[in-house]
């Protein structure tokens, strides 16, 4: 899905499915032109090459916002996987774009890769909007990061003394996480927790990481997590009461839950 200024483009096809755009509703500034990318399939980014080569052609110069940066999963070599990350981060270069700003990306490669990259910690901003809204993290509040990637990223972002690290042990033929461990102390029972990291699909690490919280004594748990994909809906995470709420973006989701708290992008 694309949006130019503010307002959805419309891409209708032609009968063998190549793509149709109509440049009448496409609404241009004298400055500050915006594309908005919120990922769906690779159909956007075919999209995203026809709209940037139109407004090339009309001297329009325009930034890039991705409240998702795709393939940001993909940021190595590993085994007979291509490192599809580099190659799509290439063609945005090559797409010359006045900036280019993406939200939480999975980690430090996509910003690596990238031209003229802005970077918006979005996960950050959720938790320290949600420790404020637990009465400015007065109460005995921990954050909880998941794996040690979590620690080292979060850690040098946030600051707070309270924190938690979780150690996992995936099983790579299936990819369950077989083991997890809460490394740390808490001062008190009752306390409250906010996991904290950039993507959750449906949620089993996060499901893992509540169940040993609540054998510490957390009261109340939470989830900030930058990127909620609707596949959350097909685990168990909305369908018990280990996590009390999340707080994500529409970066992804298009969905809706009581449970869950979105930030619009």
């Amino acid at each position: 899905m694309i949006y130019f200024n503010g307002e959805k483009v419309e891409f209708k096809k032609f009968p063998n499915g190549e793509a149709m755009i109509h440049s009448e509703n496409l609404k241009l500034r004298i400055n500050n032109n915006e594309i908005k990318v919120k990922f769906e399939n690779d159909e956007d980014i075919t999209h995203l090459i026809f709209l940037k080569g139109h407004l090339d052609e009309l001297k329009v110069k325009c930034s890039l916002i991705l409240p998702y940066m795709p393939y940001s999963r993909m940021d190595r070599t590993e085994g007979i996987m291509i490192f599809t990350l580099k190659y799509l981060c290439k063609l945005i270069n090559s797409l010359n774009f006045e900036s280019v700003t993406i939200y939480e990306p999975h980690s430090d490669v996509s910003a690596a890769l990238l031209d003229r990259v802005k970077v918006v910690n979005m996960s950050k901003i959720l938790t320290e909007h949600l420790l404020k809204k637990l009465n400015n993290g007065k109460e005995d509040v921990y954050l909880v990061y998941p794996d040690a990637g979590a620690a080292k990223r979060y850690g040098k972002d946030i600051s707070y003394e309270k924190i938690l690290t979780a150690n996992k042990e995936r099983d790579f033929k299936t990819g369950f996480i077989k083991k997890l461990d809460i490394n740390g102390s808490v001062k008190s029972k009752n306390f409250k927790a906010i996991i904290v990291d950039d993507l959750c699909s449906k949620g089993g690490t996060f499901m893992l990481a509540a169940s040993r919280l609540k054998e510490m004594g957390a009261g109340e748990i939470y989830l900030a997590v930058t990127h909620l994909e609707d596949t959350v809906f097909q685990g168990d995470l909305l369908k018990n009461d280990l996590i009390k709420a999340i707080y994500t973006t529409n970066s992804i989701l298009s969905k809706e839950h009581e449970k869950i708290n979105v930030y619009e992008i």
